[in-house]
């Protein structure tokens, strides 16, 4: 059985055994690198894909003595769901705000992208914030709780499936005096009566 073979079957498996689908894609030399979208941490996976190799000597051991480099494709569902966590639980305010007050402390300005206006040092706060919960998440596209899930869809939809938008909104919500000054949030905040 080819090295390529091995990497086909193992990302088949892998993908049985963490329900995304994982692809195993040779890079150079003895590089190869297992991607999948959303699902296990890096972490999780590097650790899933050596105990696999290990236990399996007959069937992915050509692939053994290669550099497999993991990588996790983290979709905007993941970030939406994150976000929507961390604002329910009220750690997004609280992370927001510290960040800010750290990077105040430190001298540090915004980043100028370009010709646009640069943006509130909370914006960058937060999309520092919801990164790392992204990232630090096993299964991030997956809702804390049921209730969660309303709220995700409205996030995505009033953000239009867009992170950078989605962060405009919740940095709103968050700098508004009154919950009637985040006009843009207020789907996000009231579900209504007709949902399902």
């Amino acid at each position: 059985m080819s090295r390529s073979t091995q990497a086909f079957q193992l990302g088949r498996h892998l993908s049985e055994k963490t329900g995304v689908r994982v692809e195993l894609v040779y890079d150079s030399g003895a590089r190869w690198l297992v991607q999948w979208p959303d699902g296990p941490t890096l972490d999780e996976m590097r650790d899933l894909v050596d105990r696999t190799i290990a236990a399996h000597p007959r069937h992915f051991g050509l692939l053994a003595d290669r550099q497999l480099s993991v990588s996790r494709m983290d979709s905007v569902r993941a970030w939406a769901a994150r976000a929507v966590a961390a604002r329910r639980d009220g750690s997004l305010a609280t992370e927001v705000a510290r960040d800010v007050a750290r990077r105040r402390e430190l001298g540090l300005t915004p980043p100028r992208l370009g010709r646009a206006e640069p943006k509130r040092e909370e914006y960058y706060a937060l999309l520092n914030h919801i990164e790392r919960l992204v990232n630090s998440t096993s299964y991030p596209e997956r809702p804390d709780e049921e209730a969660d899930v309303p709220v995700i869809e409205q996030l995505l939809t009033a953000g239009r499936r867009d992170e950078y938008k989605m962060a405009d909104i919740l940095v709103n919500e968050l700098l508004a005096p009154e919950a009637s000054a985040a006009p843009a949030l207020r789907a996000v905040n009231t579900p209504t009566s007709n949902q399902s």
